[in-house]
């Protein structure tokens, strides 16, 4: 993986983007000589439905197709009334 100072990705993105775009390697950012970010492609793939199946997680069977009437309507919560009243 490519590594590359702050400085000069800022001075040559569109060439580092280009270059990615070529060969599909991630760049690595650094800032002071430490990875701060990564430029990648974006994910193609998509995650699988269940992906975060435990005891505790459940999705309704109609959540995909959930409504919530009136959404711009919706009023904020009330604050926590004062303890000390």
């Amino acid at each position: 993986m490519k590594q590359v100072g702050l400085y000069e990705a800022k001075s040559k993105l569109s060439a580092l983007v280009s270059a990615l775009i070529e060969s599909g390697d991630p760049v690595s950012l650094t800032k002071h000589g430490q990875v701060v970010a990564e430029l990648r492609l974006p994910s193609t793939s998509s995650p699988s439905r269940g992906s975060m199946s435990t005891e505790d997680f459940f999705i309704a069977p109609g959540f995909d197709s959930l409504q919530i009437p009136n959404s711009d309507r919706l009023e904020p919560p009330l604050p926590p009334e004062d303890p000390r009243k």
